[in-house]
């Protein structure tokens, strides 16, 4: 592994395959942030997100007086403002700074006008004040809010005044007054026992809170769609049927050997329609979810292959077909797993196939699941997501042996979400998914070697008084430590809590749903999370 170090930025460049790759995001830990540190989970959530960076020492700073010119930055960057596309007028002290395009933004929605003086200054190095933050985002809120703000700017915020009662309540300016008690009335901001304190400075931990809160805000009611693989060893889970909205029997896998023939196959050891099939079927009709059949394969030189093999194809399409109208199943639609596309060259001829595939199956659903580009290339996402009803997007296995990179941290998802989206994924389309697993590292005499533990083991394991269990960032996973004899074991597991935090990346992105792979890993306190989406 090379690693390139730029400010804070860290670049991971890892070889697979043979070939070269690189996940250009930053991951690392904050120096000065410590694990008792009240702004822990804020400030490294809004770095996972791409909102925030640390400096060059590799530290947050977090009192450190916070800019007017930075806050607007984190504002307009949290609510997904673009910044090429505006017409606000910049003041004429920050026409030519760094923070230009961000304060244009914010200026052409009329938020920052009061911190503007008559000489046209903006003074965007100045410490921004907590009465200025309270008030931006009132007005923030408001623009979002439109119902509500006629009433409330003519007098219902004089309510949430009196209510608070702050000591120091007197200073804090009339004319601003109706956006700063909105913006307290929505717990973005809040007082202490020496009041609000509105004149003073807003410090780095308090913005990471703040932006936080906001981001909550938006997430609060978002409803999303689930899917979940009922593959492998899945029976445990047959009764939380009526969780999932969809569910993808994984039972079929397509075979290709030979030139001009292929097969949709039921019968291998993993992927197969298993004994009682019928029992399965059962509980999702009485569920009343979607069930889909879903067809696996992750031989890459065959599938290249396939692709370019048009009798191939249609012999495989049209058994699919029969599967899909076979009145013993019910089948709703079909989910393609058809991984390993390295080249670019692969993509029109995957789209292709999707495309002939979506034709064949008529009224019936269309899903493809879909790797993160960082390596794979033979997917276009943006052709995908137009010939299919959903793209899932795998963003799991990003597993690193040498580096003790796990499967799943959370930068390297938003990471591969804002990939498909700005490659034109529509977010009404895509499906983000999570992939229940644990990683392990074991090292024995200095050296180290990896496993994958089952999902039972690391339970057991947390549940040991003697194991060290820490929410483990920048990954956003459970870190289990333990020694075992001469071993010494690291564990980075998907655990309720980190699962949580995927559920609520999805939402943030406002995307389609998320998808569940496999059923039979998720325990009682997963399915618990789940349920609330």
């Amino acid at each position: 592994m090379y690693k390139k170090i730029t400010g804070f930025m860290i670049l991971l460049l890892f070889v697979a395959a043979g070939n070269a790759y690189a996940y250009d995001v930053p991951m690392a830990k904050y120096k000065d942030i410590m694990e008792q540190s009240w702004e822990k989970d804020y400030v490294y959530t809004l770095s996972a997100l791409g909102i925030i960076e640390g400096y060059p020492d590799s530290k947050y700073h977090s009192e450190e007086a916070l800019s007017r010119e930075a806050f607007i930055k984190l504002l307009v960057t949290a609510a997904k403002l673009d910044i090429s596309q505006t017409s606000g007028t910049v003041p004429a002290d920050a026409v030519n700074r760094w923070s230009a395009p961000y304060i244009a933004a914010a200026s052409e929605r009329h938020w920052i006008e009061f911190m503007v003086n008559e000489a046209d200054e903006f003074k965007p190095e100045q410490p921004i004040t907590r009465e200025e933050v309270a008030a931006v985002v009132g007005m923030y809120l408001l623009d979002k809010d439109e119902s509500v703000g006629p009433q409330w700017i003519s007098g219902d915020w004089s309510k949430e005044r009196d209510a608070r009662a702050y000591s120091d309540i007197q200073i804090i300016s009339n004319k601003l007054a109706p956006y700063v008690f909105y913006t307290i009335n929505r717990t973005v901001m809040e007082g202490d026992n020496q009041g609000f304190r509105p004149k003073s400075g807003l410090i780095r931990s308090e913005a990471a809170a703040v932006i936080n809160r906001l981001i909550d805000i938006e997430t609060v009611g978002q409803e999303l769609e689930i899917t979940g693989f009922y593959a492998i060893k899945s029976s445990p889970a047959i009764a939380r049927m009526s969780l999932v909205d969809n569910v993808a029997m994984g039972w079929s896998h397509l075979e290709y050997d030979t030139a001009g023939t292929a097969k949709l196959g039921t019968n291998t050891t993993t992927y197969q329609v298993p004994d009682g099939f019928e029992e399965v079927l059962k509980a999702a009709d009485q569920a009343n979810v979607n069930k889909d059949l879903m067809v696996f394969f992750n031989e890459r030189e065959k599938l290249a292959a396939f692709l370019k093999d048009a009798l191939a194809q249609k012999m495989f399409i049209s058994q699919l077909v029969a599967k899909l109208n076979d009145p013993v199943f019910g089948f709703s639609g079909v989910s393609l797993d058809l991984e390993g596309l390295i080249e670019e060259s692969d993509a029109p001829n995957y789209t292709q196939f999707v495309r002939d595939v979506k034709a064949a199956i008529g009224s019936k659903t269309l899903s493809v699941c879909i790797p993160t580009d960082h390596y794979y290339k033979g997917y276009n996402y943006k052709d995908l997501s137009a010939a299919a009803d959903s793209l899932i997007l795998m963003a799991y296995d990003f597993t690193h042996d040498d580096s003790h990179l796990p499967s799943a941290p959370l930068p390297l998802v938003r990471d591969g979400v804002e990939r498909a989206l700005k490659q034109g994924v529509p977010a009404s389309k895509l499906v983000l998914g999570i992939s229940k697993q644990a990683n392990q590292w074991i090292t024995t005499n200095s050296k180290t070697t990896t496993a994958k533990p089952a999902i039972e083991l690391v339970e057991k394991r947390i549940a040991d008084p003697n194991a060290s269990k820490t929410w483990s960032m920048p990954y956003f996973l459970k870190l289990v430590q333990y020694q075992d004899g001469s071993n010494i074991n690291e564990i980075y597991y998907e655990d309720t809590q980190s699962i949580a935090k995927k559920i609520w990346l999805a939402k943030v992105y406002g995307l389609k749903g998320i998808s569940l792979w496999h059923m039979g890993n998720f325990t009682a306190s997963d399915w618990d999370i789940i349920a609330k989406k």
